[in-house]
């Protein structure tokens, strides 16, 4: 056994250790993500009204229909008439937030950004849920956890001064978007 015995010991800056002592320090480079970036930009921007006229290809290729079918068809199509309520209204709310900030340079990146992101996970990870039949509650809970929550994280660790108050509601919201813009599928393959 090893007994260490310290007392009357006395140390007047510092530590006295019995043992082994690590200290594992954590040093931020300071360095900003593009994201923490472009959120500091739009909100300069739009404390500025800093407006632009047009809309960045990037964000117009998923504001532009690829048909005419719509959400609420698409969804009916799919055997998820009991969505469409709550999908209409999370893609108004969503492109409420969408329209308000259009004219500023950062926020179409920012949209272009995490519209590419909800996207690509749904594709990858929803789409084939949705081929193998999962169930809703299922499907709704990976949409939570692969999709929403993620990207409200992603916003939040990266210390971005999100001036548009993006909310788990709107990133729901961006994936109805795209649905009535015809860029995700709720019918199997």
């Amino acid at each position: 056994m090893d007994i260490r015995n310290q007392s009357g010991n006395k140390v007047e800056n510092g530590d006295i250790v019995g043992g082994n002592k690590h200290i594992t320090n954590i040093v931020s480079s300071g360095k900003k993500t593009k994201l923490a970036h472009l959120f500091e930009r739009l909100k300069s921007e739009f404390d500025q009204n800093n407006r632009i006229s047009q809309v960045s290809d990037e964000l117009e290729k998923y504001s532009i229909p690829r048909d005419v079918i719509g959400l609420e068809q698409k969804l009916s199509d799919a055997g998820k008439q009991d969505k469409i309520l709550n999908a209409a209204w999370l893609k108004e709310q969503y492109f409420k937030k969408l329209t308000k900030f259009q004219f500023f340079e950062p926020a179409q990146e920012i949209h272009a950004f995490l519209l590419g992101l909800v996207l690509t996970k749904f594709n990858n990870i929803i789409y084939p849920m949705i081929n193998e039949n999962a169930s809703d509650v299922e499907i709704g809970k990976q949409i939570s956890e692969q999709i929403i929550d993620p990207i409200v994280k992603l916003i939040q660790e990266e210390g971005c001064d999100d001036v548009m108050g993006l909310s788990p509601t709107d990133i729901d919201g961006m994936i109805y978007f795209l649905t009535g813009q015809c860029h995700i599928k709720w019918v199997k393959s």
